[in-house]
């Protein structure tokens, strides 16, 4: 923040449905009230002279909108930093990706005691919140191996951790691990003020699906025949009545938004993360 001079704007376009209102919603943060259909030009003139940071929230949405303003400032003011929240790539000049992995969460079958398995960022995460809940939770030897294996079940995603951890209070880390193995799990809801989507796993689901091609919703829902790691021959064998090279691009188009995680690329396998 100090490089920026505490010139730092967050733009948060993840309540923003209409992508066309994408420009306007993006100068209006920024300050800019422009006097002409010409955002794209107004943007990069007002920001030219500006050493700034912006942050863009949630992008995927409104890629097609986004990404040509963003091209854009970054080409025409050199002193602009701009750092994109998106499940999938902006695909514009001069781009950096950096993936968010999942918390890293204790290896199957090692029986760790309770400071070992907080020595993992997703055991630390599940602790945090349980007690922010209103959870007593002082995670003992005995817990620390469900705890470890909540975590693991729900691949280190921090929302479902999240949302696993909020219900500790009412049913105990063994009756949280129990509930795991039903459906009501996409059920658990979060923050009463965060966006639809992220109140809950089905809403977080319903989201990223809803985002896809009809190709791409077909090969997901078909992949959800596996548990864990399966290979590009099985995903011809799932998707055998689509153009096989068709089939590997919505591969990796799925693999781009997040939906599937790619693992051991040089034995050609793929993996699809728990929700």
């Amino acid at each position: 923040m100090r490089n920026f001079s505490s010139d730092v704007v967050f733009v948060d376009l993840g309540s923003v449905t209409d992508a066309s209102q994408v420009p306007a919603s993006l100068a209006s943060t920024l300050g800019l009230v422009p006097t002409n259909e010409q955002v794209a030009d107004s943007l990069a003139a007002f920001l030219v002279d500006r050493r700034a940071l912006i942050v863009i929230d949630c992008c995927e949405h409104v890629l097609e909108a986004i990404a040509p303003l963003v091209e854009r400032v970054i080409r025409d003011a050199a002193r602009v930093h701009i750092l994109a929240t998106s499940r999938e790539l902006l695909r514009v000049e001069g781009e950096h990706v950096y993936r968010m992995r999942p918390l890293e969460t204790p290896p199957e079958g090692e029986n760790l005691s309770a400071s070992e398995a907080m020595g993992f960022a997703a055991v630390q995460l599940f602790v945090e919140r349980a007690a922010a809940r209103g959870a007593h939770l002082s995670l003992s030897d005995v817990d620390a191996p469900v705890v470890a294996d909540i975590c693991r079940r729900l691949d280190g995603i921090a929302l479902a951790i999240e949302f696993a951890a909020s219900r500790v209070e009412a049913h105990g880390i063994h009756g949280t691990a129990s509930l795991l193995e039903n459906r009501f799990k996409l059920l658990w809801r979060g923050r009463r003020t965060a966006l639809p989507r992220h109140q809950t796993l089905t809403g977080l689901l319903d989201w990223s699906y809803n985002l896809l091609n009809e190709l791409e919703r077909s090969l997901l829902r078909r992949l959800s025949l596996f548990v864990g790691v399966f290979s590009l021959d099985a995903v011809a064998a799932v998707a055998n009545d689509v153009d096989a090279d068709e089939a590997v691009e919505a591969l990796g188009s799925l693999v781009d938004k997040s939906l599937v995680a790619s693992v051991d690329v040089g034995r050609k396998r793929s993996r699809v993360p728990a929700p």
